[in-house]
């Protein structure tokens, strides 16, 4: 991405990923009405990086309702509606072999 913007106040730059994940052998559609959402960090401020300890690339799972849309399909979070954080390899590895409980 060729986007050049600095991150302030704590926010993260994110976008949304809307790919399908197996709970416990079922395959679980993507779902707006989720209350949750996972999310690629495309930008992210010193203060999100100092509190979440993540950076670009790396999968969050945040509050739907607390993102802010920026451009399409990309929104801004702050990183206190952050609720975990994954890397890239364990999100693939989630949506490869899926969760179970």
């Amino acid at each position: 991405m060729n986007l050049e913007v600095r991150m302030h106040n704590g926010n993260i730059l994110v976008k949304e990923l809307i790919d399908d994940i197996r709970v416990n052998g079922v395959m679980t559609s993507y779902d707006v009405d989720n209350p949750y959402m996972f999310c690629e960090v495309i930008k992210i401020s010193n203060e999100a990086v100092e509190n979440l300890s993540c950076d670009i690339n790396d999968i969050l799972v945040i509050k739907r309702h607390a993102k802010e849309e920026f451009l399409s399909g990309l929104y801004f979070i702050h990183w206190k509606d952050v609720r975990c954080a994954l890397s890239k390899e364990e999100y693939n590895k989630m949506i490869l072999e899926g969760v179970s409980f």
